[in-house]
């Protein structure tokens, strides 16, 4: 019984040690694609904010002497609350195709909770008179 024990706490101690490495993995892939998203994300932000605002202001100074100023400016409004909502639509549904946080983890939690609960169950029916 006792070598049993042992053998599996010396199991349970290197499974301990393997989850770490495993989290560890998760946790770096996901922090190194997300610095690199934010990054893109960021200057392509930057790059659009001044390439629109540009735009607006040629816009703007077309129609500005005209009957068409102010409407050209509700129309400009308008385009950009349209782009608001369909970047907003897009960004709720990125959150949804997502894999959840320590994904791989999980799955070998789950693989390993089946494999003890077979032992278990063996060890059980062995000790059995």
């Amino acid at each position: 019984m006792s070598d049993r024990l042992s053998s599996a706490a010396s199991l349970a101690v290197r499974h301990a040690g393997a989850y770490v490495d495993l989290i560890q993995s998760d946790l770096d892939l996901t922090s190194r694609l997300l610095r690199a998203r934010a990054l893109a994300a960021a200057v392509m932000a930057f790059a659009l904010l001044q390439a629109v605002a540009l735009g607006c202001v040629w816009i703007i100074a077309a129609a500005w002497d005209t009957p068409l100023r102010m409407p050209t400016i509700a129309a400009l409004v308008g385009l950009f609350l349209v782009v608001a909502g369909a970047a907003f639509w897009k960004f709720r549904s990125l959150d949804a195709s997502a894999p959840p946080l320590l994904s791989q983890t999980t799955r070998e939690w789950s693989k390993d909770r089946q494999l003890l609960e077979e032992l278990l169950a063996r060890g059980a029916r062995a000790e059995a008179p």
